[in-house]
């Protein structure tokens, strides 16, 4: 962390965003990394009169922590160019310093195992537990709260990956695991768009058909495999997602594995089945701020007004999360208190962390953001993770007023 906060201190004349309302001039106590009190800025202020820090957020916004469960940043972090590879711990590093620069203050880095890794071995030297490894050694000196998001892909690969994600699961190191299955025909990638696709690369038709055949012939993990990780992750409290899934059949298949979180539905039906089972649905954040999807897919903000939807995740670009939560309000899509759950409470419950982290609430621990309108962008002026400021933006980051007398 970069700066040590005192065991007591008010951020006060803030905006505060509670998980049912906007506090207008509002403070939020800390003491020793925790939310001790949260209230009008003049009840507090005479409430705690001792000795206390004071941050006076000058009219910013006070939100919570931004929690994004799904982020496919990392490995690009690490080799932005084929066998461009750079030390994973500074890798890790410098993506979590951009990290809190957009309010995110938990974050599941997201690696593939399976369908990916012949890419990855291609344009890297590191083996995905050499990555994993790194990533698991830094995070008790990062920034924002760390973990691991295992995206596995049930088709396409040999017994060995099976075996290495079934070890995650038995050593717990892992926090997330989703289910994906991209093979072309089905899910976000329709026969039409693959065979496309293909034609656009310079494939023939017959080649991009030959193409698509044998993908689909690829062996894929069995209904007992699969039961059998997902029942040993349900054991270990980790939580499953699926990944897009494109029908009610789907969902409910994936329902019956355990599975509590939908991840990037690809259409309105699926999203809905899932919500009716009591699956947490989140989808793109990018997608929101880009106004719909790179593939024709589920448009995530119409989703949302449609109730189908209720988290957000960055997908492939974290800051979109802050961007998009302040654009479903700006167009009416949400309340300020509900877009910002969206990024916050909703993925915190998700990942069964609800209990400690994602609001502003008395006894959860002080990971909060201070965000500034400019030109109607939010920008993020002090990011604070357990009650410690991990970043501050130059002129706009909220600075320390005079100590309250004791």
């Amino acid at each position: 962390m970069l700066e040590a906060m005192s065991l007591r201190t008010l951020i006060r004349n803030a905006v505060v965003l509670t998980p049912t309302e906007i506090l207008e001039n509002g403070s939020v106590l800390i003491e020793e990394g925790s939310i001790a009190a949260v209230g009008p800025t003049a009840e507090l202020a005479e409430a705690f009169p001792g000795a206390v820090e004071v941050i006076d957020a000058n009219g910013c916004h006070l939100l919570p922590g931004l929690i994004d469960l799904h982020t496919d940043t990392l490995e690009k972090e690490i080799t932005p160019r084929p066998a461009a590879d750079f030390p994973i711990e500074i890798a890790v590093q410098e993506l979590d310093r951009k990290l809190a620069a957009c309010g995110v203050t938990t974050v599941f880095h997201s690696m593939h195992f399976g369908y990916q890794e012949a890419e990855w071995s291609s344009r890297s030297r590191y083996s995905r537990r050499e990555v994993l490894e790194g990533v698991r050694g830094m995070a008790g000196h990062t920034l924002a709260r760390t973990h691991v998001h295992a995206r596995y892909e049930i088709v396409g690969h040999g017994p060995e990956v099976i075996d290495l994600v079934d070890q995650l699961l038995e050593r717990r190191e892992i926090e997330l695991l989703s289910f994906m299955d991209h093979t072309p025909g089905q899910g976000q990638y329709s026969r039409e768009r693959f065979i496309s696709q293909r034609m656009r690369e310079g494939m023939t038709e017959a080649q991009a058909e030959a193409v698509l055949t044998e993908r689909q012939a690829r062996p894929r993990l069995t209904r007992d495999q699969l039961a059998a990780l997902a029942a040993k992750a349900r054991e270990r409290g980790i939580p499953i997602a699926s990944h897009d899934d494109d029908t009610i059949e789907k969902v409910r298949a994936m329902h019956a594995l355990g599975v509590t979180i939908c991840e990037f539905p690809v259409t309105l039906a699926a999203a809905q089945a899932a919500r009716g089972l009591g699956q947490h649905v989140l989808g793109g954040a990018a997608n929101v701020l880009r106004g719909g999807s790179l593939t024709g897919n589920l448009d995530v903000a119409a989703a949302i007004r449609a109730g189908a939807v209720d988290g957000l995740c960055s997908d492939y670009y974290p800051p979109a999360m802050l961007h998009a939560t302040f654009k479903l309000w700006r167009e009416g899509v949400l309340s300020l208190p509900r877009a910002v759950a969206a990024t916050s409470l909703v993925p915190a419950a998700a990942a069964g962390l609800a209990d400690v982290l994602g609001s502003i609430e008395v006894g959860k621990q002080a990971d909060l953001v201070l965000v500034r309108l400019r030109g109607g962008l939010p920008v993020v002026a002090t990011t604070f993770v357990g009650g410690e400021r991990v970043y501050a933006a130059g002129r706009t980051s909220a600075r320390p007023a005079l100590a309250l007398a004791s």
